[in-house]
Formats: C-alpha cells, structure tokens, sequence
C-alpha cells in the first residue's frame, strides 16, 4: 500500500472506532495504531488528527486498566 492509502486506511478506522465500544473499540485501535506505524515506516506524515486520536485512545486504554484494580 501506499501512503495515501493508508492514510485513507486510517480515516475510515477513524469513523469505525467513533462507533465503536468495548472490545470492538480497542481491535479497531490496535488496527489504527498499525496503520500509522506502517505511514510512518513508509515515511509519510501522519495527520495530526490522527495521530491526536492514537494518544488519546492508548491514554483511554491505560485508565481502563486502573478502572479494573483491586482497592
């Protein structure tokens, strides 16, 4: 794949994950994050609306992680 179709890759999984719950959500996540690793491996720019969304889904994954701890 190029990049531009990877970008468009990445735009659709965009929309999929704004619909997304649960662990469709984090699937449709770990399918971004690889999808930009791949743009950036084939050295394009990710779009910084992208990349925002990658961090902000890692940081919403790690809270679910204390979410589920023991007190």
């Amino acid at each position: 794949m190029n990049i531009e179709e990877l970008i468009t890759q990445a735009t659709e999984l965009e929309a999929k994950i704004s619909d997304a719950t649960g662990d469709a959500r984090y699937d449709l996540h770990q399918k971004l994050h690889r999808t930009l690793e791949n743009i950036r491996l084939h050295g394009g720019k990710v779009p910084a609306h992208l990349r925002n969304l990658d961090l902000e889904l890692i940081d919403e994954e790690v809270e679910d992680q204390f979410d589920n701890m023991p007190i």
